[in-house]
């Protein structure tokens, strides 16, 4: 009998506020050292002692560190009152969010929507900036949302993505059999014979779907056979899009056979 296989870890960060405290100390010592420093060399004492040229390189290099430490200490105090100590890590088949003395367990089937909003200006692996993250609303509506603080965030989408988008994907197939509609954004609708996207209601027999750097885009078949772009969402507006591309891409083949079909060897 085969054991049954632990979950593999996907992603793991944690955030102590006391760390932020600590680091504000610590700079804000260097901030005042420096600046002393300063005042020192610039005494008449220090400067009838030191080479004129020596002391104002002196200067410039202690007050320019005094004012580095001295925003460094600024930014942690900053963090250090608006963070909260957490930990968060995220499995393949689910993730634990700890918030000081709470902790929050969930599998992936607790999940009730997914989305990927902002992103970020990245040097190779390096982190420039980010904006926005990818937020979880679970079914008992308690809202999870990961965002550049907590890591490299392209980084994170990319393995985590599949793991919503698969199980939004069966839920979404499962609400199409039942011959029920499911609103993924205020001018998009998926219905068990189509898809309505703003006004267009569009058969499965003539959609096409696509996701292109951060737009979804929902097109029909014409009288000629071409697909043409009916409707354009911007992907970080729209609910389950890796859900909804699992069933479109599951969907589509069985109305569009003609499309799919192999060529006769």
């Amino acid at each position: 009998m085969a054991l049954p296989r632990k979950p593999r870890l996907l992603f793991e960060k944690s955030i102590n506020r006391r760390l932020y405290f600590r680091r504000f100390v610590w700079s804000l010592l260097a901030a005042v050292a420096a600046l002393a420093a300063f005042f020192i060399l610039d005494s008449p004492a220090a400067q009838g002692i030191a080479d004129a040229q020596l002391s104002r390189i002196g200067r410039v290099i202690t007050l320019v560190g005094a004012l580095l430490f001295g925003l460094r200490a600024v930014v942690n105090l900053w963090y250090g009152l608006r963070r909260r100590t957490e930990t968060l890590r995220f499995y393949d088949r689910g993730f634990v969010w700890q918030q000081g003395q709470k902790e929050y367990k969930y599998k992936w089937s607790h999940l009730h929507s997914y989305r990927e909003s902002g992103g970020g200006l990245y040097l190779g692996k390096w982190v420039l900036y980010q904006w926005g993250g990818s937020r979880f609303v679970m079914r008992d509506r308690r809202v999870f949302t990961v965002t550049g603080k907590y890591g490299n965030l392209r980084r994170f989408k990319e393995v985590m993505r599949r793991y919503p988008a698969h199980v939004t994907g069966i839920r979404m197939g499962q609400t199409l059999r039942q011959e029920k509609p499911i609103r993924l954004h205020k001018q998009l609708t998926v219905w068990p014979g189509g898809i309505q996207a703003g006004k267009q209601e569009i058969p499965w027999s003539e959609v096409e779907v696509s996701l292109k750097r951060g737009q979804l885009a929902v097109l029909q078949k014409d009288a000629k056979g071409r697909f043409k772009t009916v409707k354009r969402y911007r992907a970080s507006r729209v609910d389950n899009v890796g859900g909804f591309l699992e069933v479109a891409r599951a969907t589509i083949p069985t109305h569009q056979r003609e499309r799919f079909q192999k060529p006769p060897a």
